[in-house]
Parts: structure tokens; sequence; C-alpha cells
């Protein structure tokens, strides 16, 4: 009988007895995603630095509460209201998906940016329920 003879039945219950074995850094591989998938996140910055993300797929609907100053994203966990200036071009970019952050930016500083860009001053994250 050969020496080197190895019983595999052990590794036929475990389904796959093909498969070799696996060492520490294959299975770092294994566990996390190896690329960014095709997923569309909206990632929402406040003011204070605070950040949090939402997908638009649980987006439901986009409401302009005030025109060109303030809009309402409900999501099916979350709602988000945004305050700010020119924010109409903005509504029209969230219908298609585009942005991937939005920033809040201080008040005092509406007069130093360019007239023909949205400026968000608050972001208001609330938890729907």
């Amino acid at each position: 009988m050969n020496q080197d003879y190895k019983s595999r039945y052990g590794e036929m219950q475990a389904n796959d007895p093909t498969t070799p074995e696996q060492d520490a850094s294959d299975k770092a591989a294994v566990e996390n995603y190896p690329a960014q998938s095709n997923v569309r996140n909206i990632i929402f910055e406040r003011s204070d630095g605070r950040r949090f993300f939402l997908n638009y797929s649980y987006l439901m609907f986009c409401d302009e509460l005030e025109p060109e100053t303030c809009i309402l994203l409900i999501f099916t966990s979350h709602s988000v209201t945004l305050k700010g200036l020119r924010l109409k071009g903005l509504l029209d970019e969230l219908a298609n998906h585009l942005p991937k952050l939005i920033t809040a930016t201080d008040p005092r500083y509406n007069a130093t940016l360019s007239n023909d860009q949205p400026v968000v001053n608050e972001i208001v994250l609330t938890a729907n329920g």
C-alpha cells in the first residue's frame, strides 16, 4: 500500500473534494468584494463633516417644497431635506441618479460661489417610521 495514500472521505462529506485548501491570504479575497459594483449610492456630507449615504434604488419620492430653495427626498428608511439656493438643477440631476456627493456649504460663502451651480446649505436627515 502507498505511504502517501490519504483518505478523502472527510473532504467528500464537505461536498467538494476537488477544491484545493486555501491559505490565509486567499481567504481574505473570498470574504471581500474584489472591486466596486454598479450600485449607485448618494453620499450626503453635512457642514459639521458628518457623512451618510443612501442607495438610489430606495429613493421613492422627491418634492420641491419651496421653489429653488428646498427639496425633500423620501427613501424607504429615511427622509432627507436639502435647503439652499438654485436647487432646480439639482432636482433634475437627482431624477437621473447623477449626483454621487452632495455637500452642505456654510451660507456665508454663498456670495462667493458660481451663480449657475446649485448650493446646498443644510442637510436634514430624519428616520421614517
